[in-house]
């Protein structure tokens, strides 16, 4: 099994839903699925700019992106939380002086995409995620990714489990997660419940679940 996994987020413009999400797809056949990627993504190579869902250059390839993991052996992936609808209570956990603690948001809903993931079915899983900014710089990557490490051995002793972040620039799967997440983005900054009732994919979501 190969997990693949990118993050939006919308924690500035106030008049929209601020929220955090980590979306992405999991896929056996992963060769085949970048197969195929590569054939829709190779016309906007030509272009000598980084494909990037977020560019308006690439809205053609987005749509692609979309039509392509419309296959039997992928799963698209997206855990949501509402920042407002943490509840009242738990506010310690997630809040530090008033400011939110992001990190603590996102680990959370990782665990909680991984638990619903069934990982310990599995014999062997890789899993691949953006390698964003975090909070300590260099030290603070090092102590997320480390953490996440010791879950994983801790609950799927028994599974084969690689773990990786980088960044998105250097691996095309990860290219490819950030196409998924960004059609998720756009999906929850416009409350657009109808795209989830429409998507006729296989799709595992999980809304606010802290």
């Amino acid at each position: 099994m190969f997990i693949v996994l990118d993050e939006s987020y919308n924690l500035k413009d106030r008049t929209k839903l601020q929220f955090i999400s980590i979306n992405g797809f999991a896929v056996l056949d992963i060769k085949g699925l970048m197969k195929r990627w590569k054939e829709h993504r190779r016309p906007f190579v030509a272009r000598r700019r980084r494909i990037h869902a977020t560019d308006s250059v690439f809205n053609e390839l987005r749509v692609k992106a979309l039509q392509l993991v419309a296959r039997p052996d992928v799963t698209l992936l997206t855990a949501f939380q509402v920042i407002q609808e943490i509840p009242f209570g738990r506010e310690k956990k997630y809040f530090v002086k008033g400011k939110l603690d992001f990190e603590k948001v996102y680990f959370d809903l990782l665990i909680t995409l991984f638990w619903e993931l069934r990982l310990g079915e599995y014999k062997s899983v890789k899993i691949i995620i953006d390698s964003r900014k975090h909070k300590g710089g260099i030290l603070g990557k090092k102590r997320f990714q480390k953490e996440v490490i010791s879950f994983l051995k801790k609950q799927y002793a028994d599974v084969r489990i690689k773990f990786k972040m980088q960044p998105s620039s250097t691996d095309i799967s990860l290219e490819l997660a950030d196409f998924v997440s960004n059609i998720f983005y756009r999906a929850y900054i416009n409350k657009d419940e109808s795209f989830f009732d429409n998507l006729k994919f296989k799709t595992i979501q999980i809304k606010n679940p802290l």
